[in-house]
């Protein structure tokens, strides 16, 4: 699926159940989905891991995609120092192919008060609206039931 605006306004009201305010039009938020103009801020994996953007992100959900914009893997960090850079080189160690196709992110920003349950929730919401190409498994959705991958091809 690809990351697009009207997916990005659907992340936010999502987002909203655990950071009150949050995809409220009339009270614009400092977190939520980063944004360019009105589509979420793509950026280059290489930018990222180089720190030269979300350098000091410490809390929040993250997307992999592809060259073509599908969503291909969901994530969340939450920690006491930057997290986005260290978080994708542990996910590259683990499976080196996914230098190839995780080639841009994008960032869902969260407080850093909020607690590590609330953001496993928030990545559990985001994955099931995102339906990530790579995830084996998303974190429970209170009331939802559990969400199973897509049958891979191959």
């Amino acid at each position: 699926m690809r990351f697009d605006a009207d997916l990005a306004d659907h992340v936010d009201r999502l987002m909203s159940i655990e950071v009150p305010g949050l995809g409220d039009r009339d009270r614009p938020s400092r977190y939520g989905v980063v944004r360019g103009w009105s589509l979420p801020r793509l950026v280059p994996m290489a930018e990222v891991l180089n720190r030269k953007h979300w350098a000091q992100v410490r809390t929040g959900v993250y997307a992999a995609l592809n060259d073509d914009a599908f969503v291909t893997y969901v994530g969340s960090v939450r920690r006491q120092e930057a997290a986005l850079a260290p978080r994708m080189r542990h996910h590259f160690r683990i499976d080196p192919r996914r230098c190839e196709t995780w080639t841009q992110l994008a960032l869902i920003e969260l407080p850093d008060s909020l607690e590590a349950k609330a953001v496993l929730r928030c990545e559990g919401r985001v994955g099931r609206a995102l339906d990530p190409l790579d995830n084996e498994r998303l974190p429970a959705v209170p009331g939802r039931r559990p969400w199973l991958p897509r049958a891979r091809q191959g």
